[in-house]
Parts: C-alpha cells; structure tokens; sequence
C-alpha cells in the first residue's frame, strides 16, 4: 500500500514538472467571427498546430446583425456591413468574447471554455444606435455606434455578462460614424478614430481621438489630433518597445500613416504618408508581435505588405501580397478584418465579399502563403464581420 501510494504521488509530481495538471494544460488555440445574420452567430474554429482551422458548432448570440444592410453605403446590402473593426473581440488573458450585434443595438457576452467553445452569459442593450466597434480595458467594455449625440459609450462587465453603463461621450460631431475604438498598451487611453462627418457626400474627420480612462473607468475630455493621412479608418499599435507607436489604414487616401502617442495623450506624425499603390479602400491593418510586418487590408481584394523600422516608419513591401480572386463577376472579395496569432506565424484573413476566412502562414521575409480557408455560409452570403483569436 505504502509503495503504491508513493509511486502515485511520484507520478502526480512528474505530470506536474511536465505540465500534465489540469492547471497547466494551456487553452485551445481558437478563432471567432460573426455572421452578422438577422438572428446573429459566432462561427467558432479550433487553430491546428499548422494554422489550419477546424470548424465547430455556430453559436447564436442571442442578438439581432443586419444581415449584410449597410448603414454606410444607403441601407443597401454590401460587404462590410458594420463599416468597422473589431466588433468581435478577445480579451487579454482569452477567457472571454465580445460581440456587437448592429441590428437591435446589443452587445453579447461570452465565457470562453479553455478546452474549446463558447457560453452565452449575456446579452445587453447599449442605449445607442448601431453598435459596431468594441474594445475591453479592466473590466470595462467600450463601444462606438455608427449615429447619435454620443457614440461612444463606457459599460462595465457583470460577473453574470451583463453591462452597466457608466458613462456616454461625444466624438468629433453627431453622426459623425466612427469606425474603430481600441485601447493604447499602457492602459491609459481609449483612441477612437475613423469619423466620416458626413454621409452625403462623404466627408473624412482625419481626427484622432484620445480619451483618458479614469481608475473608474469612465472617460475624460479627449485630446484631439489632425492626421496626416485622409479619412483613417482603421489602427494598431505596435508592441513592446514601439507600443507608443500608432499605425492608420487611410481610407480615402488610400495610405498608410504612422504616428507618436505622447504621454499627454496627442499623436505625432512620424512621416508623410505611403500609399497602398493600387489598391482601394485600405481600411484595416494588422501588425505582427515582433513588430517587424505590417499588413493592410484592402477593400479592393488584396492584402498589401509593409515594414516597420525601429523609428517607427512604414516601408511597402508588396501591395498585394496575398489576392483572393471575387466569387461574384464584377465585385471584390473584400479583405476586411484581420487577425494575427500570437506567436507571429499565421495571418487570418475575413474575405467579406467571398463569405470566408482565408488563412495565411506568414514567411520569415513576412511573405504570405495560402495555407486553407473556411467558409462562413451567412444567410446574405457577404454578412460576415470581425475576426479575433486565441
């Protein structure tokens, strides 16, 4: 009995050193988007070792999308419905996800299962109109609507998934339809940028903004900065040493631009900006963990390569380093939200306009070679938005 018993916690110890305790088994690698259906889904992917992605079981959120109407382009059906980034996200640590659902103005909570799959916690209205773009700093949920007095709001996270809004706050003007919320690496700013002033004819803000999170998480007045590039849509920051530094995919003019964020909260230019040569619509950008490639998604069907040197500046590499050919005669497969895995080696690409997600495995040269796809069967064909990981 005494040598069974030892050689037990022998074994027990060992599993422990190599990692064998249900306490060390790391989470499974997973991916999400969302359909953006009239009964919204969370299409849900298991990451294989090689970048490849197993599909599992829709979930519903429990929310309406829009079914592929686009605000933006008149209430018609097209690409980019939510005309956002991130209306999926992640948090830090991947234990939940967030997801705007645009067509009843809701946001839904989610608790991800370490081993695999999600469950619904909760689902909240937001109070505004159209929410489309997310972000998650210490138990506060930020949210941008597409119309309104105030398009921004503050929501602190319920234990039971539900938000409590802790404030609303005014961007560059009313209406103006702010495109991207994100959060700055030190924790102390909520930049929110992408404002197009008008909807008839369309009029970029070329504004950044940056709000300082109060320790209770509500906001200040924000700083604002004139971009050097037209109509930003999209941004990232860089990581590490270079966290300060902010990079723009300019819509309307068709560049990419690279900025400063001063500790007062303002953006410096870091040179004029370089033009995704031809292409449209560059509205979403990526950049990988070690700083060194910067990828652009362009409404046009390519995904367009840059470099970032240690100063901050961005150098074209290949403007269409990666092309996804249009199901649809005459259309464009749309390269829209994007995400990249942790350890810098895969590229997942939302082709909106083919209805897919396109991986990618990123070369040493930052090169990008097609390695699968996965096809999200929204009911419009061309709903699907976001796409963030684990």
């Amino acid at each position: 009995m005494i040598k069974n018993i030892l050689i037990a916690s022998a074994v027990a110890t060992l599993l422990a050193a190599c990692g064998g305790s249900s306490s060390q088994v790391p989470p499974v690698s997973q991916l999400f988007a969302q359909t953006n259906d009239s009964s919204n889904m969370v299409v849900q992917y298991l990451r294989n070792t090689d970048g490849t992605l197993t599909a599992m079981a829709p979930v519903a959120t429990g929310g309406k999308g829009t079914n592929g109407v686009n605000y933006f382009m008149g209430n018609t059906v097209a690409p980019d419905a939510l005309t956002s980034n991130h209306s999926v996200v992640v948090t830090d640590d991947g234990k939940q996800l967030f997801v705007a659902n645009a067509g009843d103005n809701t946001v839904s909570v989610f608790t991800i299962a370490p081993t695999g799959g999600l469950t619904l916690l909760g689902v909240s209205s937001t109070g505004g109109i159209r929410p489309t773009s997310l972000a998650f700093n210490n138990g506060v949920l930020y949210v941008t609507h597409q119309q309104g007095g105030n398009e921004l709001g503050a929501y602190r996270v319920g234990a039971d998934g539900k938000l409590t809004q802790l404030g609303s706050y005014a961007v560059l003007q009313q209406d103006a339809l702010p495109t991207e919320v994100s959060i700055s690496p030190d924790h102390k700013f909520v930049v929110v940028n992408g404002f197009l002033s008008s909807l008839t004819p369309v009029t970029p803000g070329n504004t950044l903004l940056a709000f300082a999170i109060n320790s209770d998480g509500t906001l200040g007045k924000p700083v604002n900065s004139a971009t050097v590039g037209v109509g930003p849509f999209g941004g990232v920051f860089g990581h590490g040493a270079q966290a300060n530094v902010y990079l723009t995919a300019d819509a309307a003019g068709t560049t990419a631009s690279a900025y400063n964020l001063t500790a007062g909260g303002s953006f410096s230019s870091l040179g004029a900006p370089i033009t995704v040569t031809g292409q449209k619509a560059p509205c979403w950008i990526t950049i990988t963990p070690d700083n060194r490639f910067v990828y652009v998604s362009n409404g046009s069907g390519a995904v367009s390569q840059f470099s970032l040197d240690a100063t901050g500046h961005l150098t074209l590499l290949n403007a269409a380093a990666a092309v996804e050919p249009a199901i649809t005669a005459g259309a464009s497969s749309f390269a829209a939200d994007a995400w990249i895995s942790p350890d810098g080696k895969f590229l997942y690409q939302d082709f909106a306009g083919n209805d897919k997600i396109v991986v990618y495995a990123i070369g040493s040269d930052g090169s990008l070679k097609r390695s699968g796809e996965q096809v999200v069967h929204s009911k419009s064909g061309i709903s699907l938005q976001g796409v963030a990981g684990v």
